[in-house]
């Protein structure tokens, strides 16, 4: 079993080059989001969809932090504030209007 199938399936793991290389991916698009202008209400609606995989509606005010990005499933119109951080090691989600 690899690392990436023991933390998805909720056991220890090590974090080995291939959990840091999806860590490296989130890292890369946070960082386009956290140093995005703040008046650029589309640019930063396109980054969450890229992050999350998926949004209807989704948005969220810089800055922002999470693990993965792509183990946190929103439902529609869903916001997060300034300074939110989501540790999303395990599957998170967030239902419709939160």
């Amino acid at each position: 079993m690899t690392n990436k199938e023991r933390r998805d399936a909720g056991l220890a793991y090590i974090s080995d080059e291939s959990i840091f290389e999806e860590q490296q991916v989130c890292r890369r698009k946070l960082q386009k989001l956290n140093f995005m202008d703040r008046s650029d209400f589309n640019g930063i609606a396109q980054v969450v969809k890229c992050l999350f995989g998926k949004s209807d509606g989704a948005f969220v005010n810089p800055p922002f932090y999470c693990d993965y990005g792509s183990h946190i499933e929103v439902g529609k119109n869903f916001f997060a504030n300034y300074n939110c951080t989501i540790l999303d090691v395990a599957k998170v989600k967030i239902g419709d209007n939160c």
